[in-house]
């Protein structure tokens, strides 16, 4: 059985449940490729904020925390923009994968599936930075998940450094490891630490990434999502690679 202890997430639990009007509902999901899934899509039908979690992890309060911090954005916000990559993004990418020797369709599989991962990256890393110091400076009982959620991904973001170089695009590669660059600084931030960044800066991404962290922290306290992303879309050299879309 999972350990259903995220008694320290009540306070933003509370916060997401007044703000939505809806009830927090956790229920946990072992397939799940990531810590935890908010589905707001279903909110409007199904009359509750239900969080997946995966269960069995040790970062369970922080992982429900976030979730219903992301909700309290929303509702705050009502944004509901997606990032995805221009049909002529698409059309460079597939050429680009084509000139480093990959066939046809597997060139357009990589890059339909690449730039709609790397938009996901953007669309979410930004607002999860600003989202993260807010949890650390009003949640201090989250502190201990929190840190256990950033010590759990830090393997993760540091595995983009060792990808080859020569299976990808320079844009599409140097812009992953830099967004994992930027979480990992924020996290030293947050901690005052120094060893998350230190592959990164290693590597040669200081200057891109404390570029990033600082267009989150330097924004204003009410920054929406867009006003994030459409930060890092500019200083990442994006803007042409990437628009806005409303459902």
């Amino acid at each position: 059985m999972p350990d259903t202890t995220y008694k320290h997430a009540t306070g933003l639990i509370r916060e997401a449940e007044k703000i939505s009007n809806l009830p927090v509902r956790v229920t946990w999901d072992d397939t799940l490729q990531v810590g935890a899934v908010l589905h707001l899509s279903e909110a409007q039908w199904s009359k509750q904020l239900r969080i997946s979690v995966k269960p069995n992890r040790p970062d369970i309060p922080y992982l429900v925390g976030v979730q219903c911090g992301l909700a309290i954005r929303f509702y705050t916000q009502r944004e509901q923009r997606h990032l995805t990559a221009s049909q002529t993004s698409r059309d460079k990418a597939v050429s680009e994968f084509r000139e480093l020797g990959y066939a046809p369709e597997m060139a357009k599989s990589l890059a339909e599936n690449l730039l709609a991962q790397l938009g996901s990256q953007i669309r979410s890393a930004a607002p999860l930075i600003k989202l993260s110091a807010q949890i650390y400076r009003d949640y201090p009982e989250l502190r201990d998940s929190q840190l256990t959620h950033f010590l759990l991904e830090k393997e993760d973001g540091e595995r983009s450094l060792g990808i080859d170089t020569a299976k990808f695009p320079e844009w599409i590669l140097r812009s992953h490891q830099a967004i994992n660059g930027a979480n990992a600084l924020a996290a030293d931030y947050l901690f005052d630490r120094t060893d998350f960044f230190a592959p990164f800066k290693q590597a040669g991404f200081e200057a891109i990434c404390t570029g990033l962290v600082g267009d989150v922290t330097g924004s204003k306290t009410d920054a929406s999502d867009t006003e994030l992303v459409n930060a890092w879309l500019n200083r990442l050299d994006l803007n042409d690679r990437f628009e806005w879309m409303t459902p």
